[in-house]
Parts: structure tokens; C-alpha cells; sequence
């Protein structure tokens, strides 16, 4: 047991060294001096890939610099998002963003990922619209209003996702033109227009280049000040009867984690506002009515900061989040206090581990020092879990909390037990190293979520934790362990869209 606990710390000031040695990485001057990275959050095809890739093509014409795009999709850009606030505030690092990423971080309780990013710039502002079928009986806008008035509430409309962009301007539309509809969400805007074609909906909310190249798709309204020059024959929201519905747009851009040099953002700015003025670059993205445009920080994030707010207005009407006030328990979690209740209660075990090589109740103080290990360790997780998504009755965060509340009240009875109990307890020399052993291991393991990630610091952890309590079938340790983990990945990374940690070290490296 002692080596496996020397090799864990080994391991911690390893990986503490280099990410020190990473993260204390100064910029270097000329820059940039080496390949700048973007991170896309869809695979690669999709609107942002297909703009990160065009904005590099023109960017090479203005710099020398190289750029590399990745891709890393995954729970609306949030895996994405991780990737680039793991690395350096060096500059090379960017993360190409949309609108509908502002909806996945409300929508999961991540709103407090647009502070950690400085929004650089706003490149282009892509006219939401209502697509329909020219094969159905109903295709006009006047014809879809009046049939959702006949259907009172079951008319369906189709689009990507529940809660996401789409969605929110659809209920915008009903509301302004007083009716209601269903909306059924697909997995993407092709399968969703692939509904729309096969006549499963009445209307698809989208972008006007969609239609390009399908003469049965038609746009029946547009959110435009005026009607679009690619688009003579779809006329505005405007036009229809409506003054509030003529800035609906998906916009497209790129930020960079906080703390980039001043002079490294001056770079970015003068490059983008290039990229912007050059002719291909707009004929490329105007002939799909796209409005190119460049917004700079400040203004920016004043519109990243009202789709937020609108965001969390409609997320919550529609239940897709519980309230559009943040809990105070998740200000906790995040925030200054947590860190002080763990700074408490470690220094409260740590005086309470003095206390037992100081006293004649060696063995009372041991239980003692187990179950308060046990107890500090669930009232953070528990604190923590308030970070974890809002949305709807079952979040990801009512699993571990169910554990939490079982394991703090059968602690806090083991406690008083063990206290009333006291005199029947036979002295053991071995207890104490047990104990000691015990919570170093606990530390250790919570360090190596951390560095090493929550996988494989969990299945070590499992797998030792049982050979530690006496078990020998390797074999049955592996399967329960390697069980406990493939379990977490499909219940909370897949179907929760909880971003477990990979840790600090493979962040670094990949």
C-alpha cells in the first residue's frame, strides 16, 4: 500500500510541474511563432466548420501565421469549450463560436462559461427564417397561420434541438402572431428539413441558404429589416404584420480564453477586420443572404450577454431550465465560500489526525477521523453537484446527490454510535496507520481527478479501494471498476451532458 500511494504522489508532482511549466508559459514576442489552433464544437461539414475552415483560407493572406482547425464535438460545444479554456492564455488557442452555444451553456448551467472568454469578434449575422414544404397543400405564411389556428396548439414545427436557437425564435414567432404549435426537435437541421420534405411538419425554422439546391423547400418569412436580394419572393416578418421580429439571427465568431495578452488581441483584431473587408470572403457568405459583418469585443459581448438573458427567459417558460434566477447554492459552489468550507474543513481533519497521536483514545479519534473524512468530502461533492445542470425535474446532479444524502446521515448515525460506544472499542495499533493510509488515499485520489482525469482516477481508485478492504479476485475488482466507469460515461457524459474531467495532463497533451 505504501508504494501505491508514493507512486500516486509521484504522479501529482509530475503532472503539477508540468502544468505549471505550461500554464506559467509566457507569449512569445513576434507573434504568433507557432500554429494557432481553433477549436470547432461540431464535426466537420457543419455551418461553424465550414466558416472556420474559409475564415483560415483568408486569413492566410494577411499572415503568415499557420493555422489548425480541430474539431471536438460533443454536448453542444461545451466539450469544445473545455479543450480551449485547458489551455494556455497564450493566444493560440480559439474557439469557434455561435448563438446556439450561448443556449447549451444557460440551458446546462454553464452561463458562467461566457465569463471565462473574451468574445473577439462577430463575423457574420445569418437571418432566421420559416422554411416550408412547396409539395404541401399549406406553404404560404398566411395559410400556416390560419391552420394553426384551426389545429389550436398541434400544428407541428421542426428544427434542430429543444431549447436551442431555433426553438426559441419559433416561440418568439407563435407568440407575436398568437398561436401555438408542437415543436419536435431532430438531431440536426438535415434530418429536421428531411421531416419537413417528408411531410412530418408544417414548418422548419432555419437559414435561408438551406433552401439552396431544393426546389421543394420555400421561405414563407424572414426576420429581416427587408426583403433579402438572394431572396426576392420571401417576404419579412415585417411585412406579415410584425414590428419585433426583424433581428432574428444566428450569428457566427471566435473567442479566446481570458488573460491573452493586450498586444495578441490587437493581432486578432486587425486580422479579423481584414478577413471582413476581403471580397471573397464576403461574396462567399452573401450570395446565402448572410448579412457579414464585424463586431469587436465590447460589442460583442453586449449581444452574447442579451442572448443570454433572452435565452434563460424562454428556456425557463418552457421548463427546459427551473428558473432564470441562479441558485445561491450554486453561487456557493462556484465561488469563493466553497473554497473556504474546504479549507475548514481540511484544516478540521488535519487537527483532528494531531489530535490522535496526542491522546489515549487513539482508537476513538481514528473512527472519528474516518467518518469526518467521509462527511467533508460529501458536503463538497454535494455543494459542487449545484453546478451541475438545471434542466427539468431529473438532472445529472440528482444521482450523486441522492448518494450524498444516504451517506451523510448514515455517517453522522456511525458518529454517534461510535462516540456511545466508545468504551467497548478494543485498542488496535494498526488502526491509526490504517487511518492515515485511508485519507491520504481519499487525497490523493481527489488530486488525480483533477490532473489525471475522472476515468481513470476513479477506476484505480475502485479497484484499490477494494484490494485495500481485503479483496484478492482481480479479476471481479477489474470488471466492477471498468463497470462503475463505462456506467458514468454513458449516464452522465452521453445522456446528461456532464463534462467529467479528463484531467489537467491529457488536456495539455491532446
Amino acid at each position: 500500500m505504501k508504494k501505491i500511494i508514493l507512486t500516486f504522489l509521484l504522479i501529482f508532482l509530475i503532472t503539477t510541474a508540468l502544468f505549471s511549466t505550461n500554464d506559467n508559459q509566457k507569449t512569445e514576442s513576434g507573434f504568433p511563432s507557432k500554429p494557432i489552433k481553433i477549436i470547432v464544437y461540431t464535426a466537420p461539414g457543419g455551418l461553424i466548420d465550414v466558416t472556420t475552415r474559409k475564415f483560415t483560407e483568408i486569413a492566410t493572406k494577411y499572415s503568415d501565421a499557420t493555422f489548425v482547425v480541430e474539431n471536438k464535438p460533443g454536448a453542444g460545444g461545451i466539450v469544445a469549450l473545455k479543450k480551449v479554456l485547458s489551455q494556455p492564455s497564450d493566444g493560440y488557442t480559439l474557439f469557434a463560436c455561435t448563438k446556439s452555444n450561448i443556449s447549451k451553456f444557460v440551458s446546462t448551467g454553464g452561463s458562467h462559461y461566457i465569463e471565462a472568454l473574451d468574445w473577439l469578434a462577430m463575423l457574420m449575422a445569418d437571418p432566421e427564417c420559416v422554411i416550408t414544404n412547396q409539395t404541401m397543400e399549406i406553404d404560404d405564411w398566411d395559410e400556416i397561420v390560419s391552420d394553426a389556428g384551426e389545429k389550436d396548439g398541434n400544428q407541428i414545427w421542426v428544427g434542430p434541438a429543444a431549447g436551442g436557437l431555433d426553438h426559441v425564435t419559433s416561440i418568439k414567432i407563435w407568440e407575436e402572431f398568437g398561436f401555438k404549435a408542437k415543436w419536435v426537435p431532430y438531431k440536426s437541421g438535415g434530418k429536421a428539413r428531411a421531416a419537413l420534405l417528408g411531410g412530418q411538419g408544417q414548418a422548419y425554422v432555419g437559414n435561408p441558404r438551406e433552401v439552396l439546391g431544393n426546389s421543394d423547400l420555400k421561405i414563407a418569412a424572414v426576420s429581416a429589416e427587408k426583403r433579402i436580394k438572394q431572396f426576392p419572393d420571401a417576404p419579412t416578418f415585417k411585412e406579415l404584420g410584425s414590428d419585433n421580429l426583424s433581428n432574428e439571427y444566428m450569428w457566427r465568431g471566435f473567442a479566446i480564453k481570458k488573460g491573452v495578452p493586450s498586444e495578441v488581441l490587437q493581432w486578432y483584431d486587425e486580422l479579423f477586420q481584414q478577413v471582413n473587408h476581403d471580397t471573397d470572403w464576403r461574396k462567399f457568405w452573401q450570395k446565402g443572404g448572410i448579412d457579414v459583418v464585424y463586431y469587436g469585443p465590447d460589442k460583442f459581448k453586449q449581444i452574447v450577454d442579451s442572448n443570454a438573458e433572452t435565452f434563460r427567459h424562454y428556456l425557463a417558460k418552457i421548463g427546459i431550465i427551473k428558473s432564470t434566477k441562479t441558485s445561491s447554492l450554486a453561487n456557493l459552489g462556484k465561488g469563493k465560500e466553497l473554497a473556504l468550507l474546504v479549507i475548514l474543513l481540511i484544516i478540521m481533519n488535519v487537527i483532528l489526525g494531531f489530535l490522535i497521536y496526542h491522546s489515549a483514545f487513539k482508537n476513538l479519534l481514528s473512527r472519528i477521523l474516518i467518518i469526518s473524512s467521509l462527511i467533508s468530502v460529501s458536503i463538497v461533492f454535494y455543494l459542487i453537484s449545484f453546478v451541475f445542470p438545471e434542466s427539468g425535474i431529473v438532472g445529472p446532479a440528482v444521482v450523486p446527490r441522492l448518494w450524498i444524502i444516504l451517506l451523510i446521515p448514515l455517517n453522522i448515525l456511525l458518529l454517534i454510535k461510535t462516540i456511545k460506544n466508545r468504551n467497548k472499542i478494543k485498542p488496535d495499533k494498526g488502526n491509526t496507520n490504517r487511518v492515515l493510509k485511508f485519507i491520504v488515499f481519499l487525497i490523493v485520489y481527489l488530486i488525480g481527478i483533477y490532473f489525471l482525469g475522472y476515468y481513470i482516477s476513479t477506476f484505480a481508485f475502485i479497484l484499490i479501494s477494494m484490494y485495500f478492504l481485503g479483496y484478492r479476485k482481480f479479476s471481479t475488482m477489474i470488471m466492477i471498476s471498468l463497470g462503475w466507469v463505462i456506467f458514468s460515461y454513458l449516464v452522465f457524459y452521453k445522456t446528461l451532458y456532464v463534462p467529467l474531467p479528463i484531467g489537467r495532463l491529457f488536456e495539455i497533451l491532446f
